[in-house]
């Protein structure tokens, strides 16, 4: 329900391909009130908030399904860029983002 702590109204369902590079996958946004990160590759991918992402650095998220959840509740909530890398090319990283 709209309103209550821990809800939202606005989901946005995206993905991101993630190469050797850094890559942005998700844009700035203070409106944000949650975000999840799910690793949908067979590669490791790490995150990086608001800096150019770095292999085996920063928040790693595993192959098949590792994850890393933001939001108030658990005390991590971040409104800046996050990048991500992978060890290989064309890695899917499936974000979901949502607002008030």
């Amino acid at each position: 329900m709209p309103g209550h702590p821990g809800s939202f109204s606005t989901p946005t369902h995206t993905e991101a391909s993630v190469g050797t590079g850094s890559t942005l996958a998700l844009a700035a946004n203070h409106e944000r009130s949650y975000a999840l990160f799910v690793n949908d590759s067979d590669t490791v991918i790490w995150l990086r908030l608001g800096e150019a992402a770095v292999a085996n650095e920063g928040i790693r998220l595993n192959a098949t399904g590792g994850n890393f959840e933001m939001s108030p509740q658990l005390g991590n909530l971040y409104g800046g860029v996050v990048n991500a890398i992978s060890s290989g090319s064309s890695k899917n990283l499936l974000v979901l983002e949502a607002t008030n």
